[in-house]
């Protein structure tokens, strides 16, 4: 045996049972996740046991598949981590073992489970920020090498913690930067995004709806996004539903320039107007233009409402109505929606007769709270 070489304990079987035995060990507790399965010769593959596991303890658990079981000591390989959630655990532990001792062990019970990517930018979840053992580590003089174990582990650049929406008329990004720059440059789903990520809110649970508004076609339509932000309808709308034309009507200076920038990076400036300033305004110039406009505001966009109806051309379009509803009033505000448009029709003389065409429920906002897109269709009769 040459000096050095790790040893460890594995189980053999014919390549034919490999599956089986893997499944088995794996639900038992008996496989070491951390070093590699290796091929022995052209018939065998042998699995790493966990420490502590014996050879009797694996016959034990197996014998009712009598399967051919050879067990023999191996060189070890750390196998390649490919869980990111595994990665980051190993990266704060590694943190803990070197920088932190006992005063931090309960750090590793509030690791995370979950977070945001926007390319190169991962935002932990707010609630790490409310969490003692992290708020010590915040303030530890070596923080930087947590955060810095954190980005090798997740494969990422920068680091931040997400944060509520602010209150105020922008609804502007509250994301607390813990290493590295807020400015983001993703690709999603064939479309490129650029924005500053302490400014602006971008939210990557909306990411069905957006593929859903990217799969309406719109070949050959003039469509309103009354709420653009930074192009998170806007960009699928043009980019996948081929629409002619899309009027942008944002109020922050912020989201403007991640509007502009995504522009000219996707390559669709000559098919894109961008309205600034406040859309109660703006909307008042597009009346009668529009073969559909998009209302994604949250928690409402009643605001313009009447608006939006007015701006559809005269032989009527569709209206897409985010809104934050509780489960159990969606279908009284299903109806009550469409009777308040068809109301606005009435009372400007449209002609048009709403339809209720679609519900979708894109997301849990809170407890018993939905986040609902309506489609309506409106036409003359």
């Amino acid at each position: 045996m040459k000096e050095g070489v790790n040893l460890h304990q594995f189980v053999a079987v014919n390549r034919r049972d490999g599956e089986v035995i893997h499944t088995l060990l794996k639900e038992h507790l008996m496989l070491n996740p951390d070093l590699t399965p290796q091929q022995i010769g052209k018939d065998e593959v042998a699995f790493p046991l966990a420490e502590g596991t014996t050879p009797g303890a694996v016959v034990a658990c197996l014998n009712s598949i009598h399967l051919n079981l050879r067990f023999c000591s191996l060189e070890a390989t750390i196998q390649p981590l490919v869980d990111p959630h595994r990665r980051l655990t190993k990266a704060v532990s590694s943190w803990v073992d070197t920088h932190g001792g006992a005063a931090h062990a309960d750090l590793l019970a509030m690791i995370p489970s979950k977070w945001e990517r926007l390319g190169g930018l991962i935002l932990l979840p707010a609630e790490v920020n409310e969490q003692p053992p992290w708020l010590e580590v915040m303030n530890h003089p070596k923080c930087d090498i947590m955060w810095l174990n954190i980005l090798k582990a997740l494969k990422a650049e920068s680091l931040g913690l997400q944060a509520p929406i602010a209150n105020d008329t922008f609804r502007s990004s509250q994301v607390k930067m813990l290493h590295g720059s807020s400015e983001v440059d993703f690709l999603d789903h064939g479309i490129t995004y650029s924005f500053d990520a302490a400014r602006v809110m971008f939210s990557s649970g909306n990411i069905t709806e957006r593929r859903r508004i990217g799969a309406i076609n719109m070949q050959g339509e003039t469509v309103i996004d009354a709420y653009a932000g930074v192009g998170y309808y806007t960009f699928p709308m043009l980019v996948h539903s081929d629409a002619a034309h899309v009027h942008a009507c944002e109020l922050n200076p912020a989201s403007i320039q991640g509007l502009r920038a995504g522009a000219n990076a996707n390559k669709i400036n000559e098919r894109l107007t961008v309205h600034e300033g406040d859309n109660q305004i703006s909307l008042t110039h597009l009346s009668g233009i529009a073969d559909r406009c998009h209302l994604g505001l949250l928690p409402s966009s009643e605001a313009v409402w009447e608006l939006a109806i007015k701006a559809l051309k005269s032989q009527g379009g569709w209206l897409h109505v985010h809104m934050n509803v509780e489960e159990e009033r969606i279908p009284i505000w299903i109806e009550a929606t469409r009777e308040r448009f068809q109301e606005y029709s009435i009372q400007h003389g449209l002609g048009f007769q709403v339809h209720v065409r679609h519900l979708e429920r894109v997301k849990w906002f809170a407890p018993f709270v939905r986040h609902v897109v309506l489609d309506l269709e409106c036409r003359r009769t």
